[in-house]
């Protein structure tokens, strides 16, 4: 909760008593004014939310009693009784809204340099296989974050309006609900001049039906190190996709129900009992590999891995054609991705002969990499999940690699500590975070990925190892080349 706003929850609290009080030094008109005045003061510097609704309506009563000239608590035993309730559970009701969807911080980037965004459109003409319509071709949209001169530009607002409905359909609620997050400060500034140098490229892939930019703390802190990143938005395979053309596309759940079926439930169901019923290694690693090969996901693996090659495709391009022109440097490609995304980024790395490097954030494996070794440096970065969840990485990375391969846990995290959600849900029961600290967490994951690309991409005599020995959070297992 905001300063403003705590005062105020401070106030509906006390004043109601000091109000009531028949020992009281401050009479009713400084009482009012000092109510009318916190409010008035929280509108200008804050804005309103829904979230602080009930405790709105506290200090509106407040106000009213002052005016009146009477006691809050006036009245019969029973009428006391009531109107504390009623205070306990509206005051209570506004405190665990406003702070469970708080108008959060976004960490400030610590690199040189500041943010600018824009967005690429990509019209292909390839067939797009979600939607029944034949004529349908792929179509991406990508939002350019790039280290930025800043001279008068405005700072964006915090997700698109695409990705704020998308987000709103997935659980079912009002789009509005998120107009309070208008009130969230991005680091990042709308179509700046791009910072006079060449930058090295990193494609970005967003987690499976996830907001496609609900990194903002991470990748505004790799951006500001000194990387353009390419952030891909999955078309109906996120929450939403905004167009040049105003079109909205959102999660395709059609597409979802008939291919993510019973048999893909039964498929991965099965393996997990009989992963945990095997008794050798062999019977665990056959169950692994199978689902690893069949479950929907390596489906949806090689579709973003594709996604990741049209990117590829267009990057000579918005060389030769935009402001990129002279300020990216195409011989210095990685690729990272969450979740689902991860998994698109380990299979581009090894599909795609222009990407030098890549990071999968706490994402499974799916689909055929397991069959082979990776044959570039690479980083996988875990998340802390408890001993009973099966380690199916730990099968699809077996043949390791010929170069350069890396195996990290950060302890204390949970699957979400790689995204926004932990910084804008700020409750454990709902955000899938882990215990450390939402903003420690996105510390050392931005340093591992700007230590590991800074080494990989732009030859820094520097060691993965050695320089994140400080961090007692990390877990580091460097594999031998094969």
């Amino acid at each position: 909760m905001r300063f403003f706003e705590i005062v105020l929850l401070i106030s509906g609290v006390f004043l109601p008593f000091i109000n009531t009080s028949k020992k009281r030094i401050i009479n009713n008109l400084w009482l009012l004014i000092w109510s009318i005045g916190i409010l008035m003061l929280h509108i200008l510097f804050e804005g309103l939310r829904w979230q602080m609704f009930s405790i709105y309506i506290i200090c509106i009563a407040i106000c009213i009693v002052l005016l009146r000239g009477i006691s809050f608590f006036k009245g019969k035993t029973y009428l006391k009784i009531i109107k504390g309730i009623f205070l306990v559970l509206f005051l209570g009701f506004g405190f665990l809204l406003a702070n469970t969807l708080a108008v959060f911080e976004l960490p400030v980037p610590k690199g040189d340099y500041k943010v600018g965004a824009t967005y690429f459109y990509i019209k292909s003409e390839q067939e797009e296989t979600i939607t029944i319509d034949p004529t349908d071709k792929r179509e991406l949209m990508v939002k350019v974050w790039y280290p930025a001169n800043i001279k008068d530009e405005k700072k964006e607002y915090y997700l698109d309006e695409g990705e704020r409905k998308g987000f709103a359909a997935k659980y079912g609620i009002p789009s509005w609900l998120f107009n309070y997050l208008d009130q969230v400060d991005t680091h990042t500034y709308v179509k700046p001049a791009i910072a006079n140098r060449k930058f090295p490229i990193l494609i970005f892939s967003h987690g499976y039906q996830a907001n496609a930019t609900g990194y903002y703390a991470l990748i505004e802190e790799v951006v500001s190190h000194g990387f353009v990143v390419l952030n891909i938005n999955h078309t109906y395979e996120s929450v939403g996709s905004l167009f040049p053309s105003g079109a909205i596309k959102l999660y395709d759940w059609e597409y979802n129900a008939k291919h993510n079926n019973k048999e893909m439930s039964q498929l991965i169901w099965t393996s997990m009992q009989q992963y945990k019923n095997a008794i050798t290694e062999k019977e665990k690693e056959a169950t692994v590999s199978y689902a690893l090969k069949n479950y929907i996901a390596a489906t949806i693996t090689e579709r973003w891995a594709n996604d990741i090659q049209m990117v590829l495709n267009q990057i000579e391009h918005w060389n030769a054609t935009t402001f990129l022109s002279n300020h990216i440097d195409i011989t210095k490609i990685g690729v990272l991705g969450h979740s689902q995304g991860g998994a698109a980024a380990g299979l581009a790395l090894e599909d795609n002969p222009k990407i030098s490097a890549g990071i999968n954030l706490d994402g499974t494996q799916w689909g055929k990499k397991l069959d082979l070794p990776f044959t570039k440096p690479f980083l996988y970065v875990s998340s802390d999940w408890p001993k009973e969840h099966p380690d199916f990485n730990a099968y699809a990375y077996k043949k390791g690699s010929l170069d350069d391969m890396y195996i990290v846990k950060i302890k204390g995290t949970g699957h979400s500590n790689f995204m926004d959600i932990p910084l804008m849900i700020n409750s454990s029961m709902l955000n899938e975070a882990g215990t450390i600290n939402p903003k420690k967490a996105i510390e050392i994951t931005s340093k591992l990925i700007t230590t590991f690309f800074n080494q990989y991409l732009n030859n820094a005599d520097k060691n993965l190892m050695n320089t994140l020995a400080n961090y007692p959070e990390l877990l580091i297992e460097k594999k031998e080349n094969k």
